[in-house]
């Protein structure tokens, strides 16, 4: 099975958690930014989301659209367009996926741990926005199958 979708908008990567002081107790929390940007995700992809979260191992795929910076010569922005200079800057590629992971953790899949295969891509666009493959390995399925036939 394969879910595919795009989330459209600025790519917000996952901010780190901060963390608060109040007399003896050490607090962490969320920034709003990371909040708003997981939420919005969130959003954009529940028409996408499966009738019950996924079971199994899975694999998933995230290609991140930024805006093409303004500062980048004619040339450049369209060679930019046509994917041949790609973000070598901040923020990583991690930092993408981790926002994605969390914002469709328990609704596309029951928990983090099924994922056993992932990629971020960074390109630059027009359109900014993040493209998200989902598929399901059935690789416990074959396994189950030998079993069966031995």
């Amino acid at each position: 099975m394969e879910i595919a979708f795009v989330v459209y908008g600025e790519p917000t990567a996952k901010g780190r958690p901060r963390f608060f002081r109040r007399g003896s107790f050490v607090g962490t929390y969320t920034p709003p930014k990371t909040e708003a940007a997981e939420d919005n995700f969130r959003s954009q992809s529940l028409k996408y989301k499966p009738e019950r979260p996924l079971a199994g191992a899975l694999k998933i795929s995230v290609k991140v659209y930024r805006s093409i910076p303004r500062s980048l010569s004619k040339k450049r922005m369209w060679l930019a367009e046509k994917g041949i200079i790609r973000p070598i800057t901040r923020p990583d590629g991690d930092n993408y996926l981790k926002l994605c992971c969390d914002a469709l953790n328990g609704i596309f899949w029951q928990d983090d741990a099924q994922i056993i295969d992932m990629s971020v891509e960074k390109y630059f666009s027009e359109r900014p926005r993040i493209e998200v493959r989902l598929t399901t390995d059935n690789t416990e399925e074959l396994w189950a199958i030998g079993e069966r036939t031995n």
